[in-house]
C-alpha cells in the first residue's frame, strides 16, 4: 500500500508557460537570446577540467568589465546581496570598523550587515552620503578599515561619483569597498583608477 496520499497538482503535469515582459529596472531584466541559449548548455560537474577554463574565461570577463587587473578577482555565486555580506564580512577584522555611506537601501543595508556582527566588536558609522562623508575628516575620525558606497542606489536614483574617494580611503589604509550592482554596464567604473574592492 503506497504511504502517497496527496494526488500530484495538475498544475505540475502541464508545460511551464511564462509570459514575455519588458523589465526597464536595475533587476530583474530581460536576458539575451544567446544568454538563454547559452543556458541550454549541457551541465557539466564544478570538478570538471572544462569548468576552469569556464571560469577563467569569466575571471577575464569580470576584469574587462570592471576595468581592473586585479588577479583576485572572482565571481560569487548568489546575488549581489550574497557578494555584499560575503565582502564585509570577509575584509573587517574584530575591532575595526565600517563606514558606510547611506544614499538609500543598500547603504542602510551595508550597515545592518556591519552591525549585526558587533558580538565580535565589529562597529559600523552610519553618515548620509553628503560632502561630510567624501572628506578626510569622516575618515580620520572613524578610522574605518571599510568604507561601503552603493555606486547607482536603485532605491533612490542616485549615482554617486566615485572620483577621489578611493584616493582618500587609500590615504587612511582604509577598503573602498562598492556595490555597483545597478550602475555597472550602464555608467563607467574604472576599479583599478579609483582603489576600489568591488562588489557587484
Amino acid at each position: 500500500m503506497s504511504s502517497i496520499s496527496v494526488p500530484p497538482p495538475k498544475c505540475l503535469q502541464k508545460p511551464l508557460t511564462v509570459p514575455f515582459r519588458h523589465m526597464f529596472g536595475p533587476g530583474p531584466s530581460n536576458v539575451p537570446p544567446r544568454i538563454l541559449e547559452a543556458g541550454a548548455n549541457p551541465v557539466i560537474g564544478h570538478m570538471h577540467p572544462e569548468i576552469f577554463e569556464i571560469m577563467n574565461d569569466i575571471k577575464s570577463g569580470i576584469q574587462y568589465m570592471f576595468q581592473t587587473q586585479n588577479n583576485m578577482t572572482l565571481a560569487v555565486s548568489g546575488t549581489g546581496h550574497t557578494a555584499m555580506e560575503c565582502a564585509i564580512f570577509n575584509t573587517v577584522e574584530a575591532g575595526e570598523s565600517v563606514l558606510a555611506a547611506v544614499n538609500g537601501i543598500w547603504g542602510e543595508r551595508a550597515a545592518e550587515m556591519a552591525e549585526r556582527i558587533d558580538y565580535t566588536n565589529y562597529l559600523s558609522q552610519l553618515l548620509f552620503c553628503d560632502q561630510t562623508v567624501l572628506s578626510s575628516q569622516a575618515l580620520s575620525k572613524h578610522r574605518p578599515a571599510v568604507f561601503f558606497l552603493a555606486h547607482g542606489e536603485s532605491s533612490t536614483g542616485v549615482l554617486h561619483p566615485l572620483d577621489g574617494i578611493g584616493q582618500l580611503c587609500h590615504k587612511y589604509n582604509c577598503l573602498f569597498l562598492v556595490d555597483s550592482v545597478a550602475s555597472i554596464g550602464g555608467a563607467p567604473l574604472y576599479m583599478d583608477h579609483c582603489y576600489l574592492l568591488n562588489e557587484h
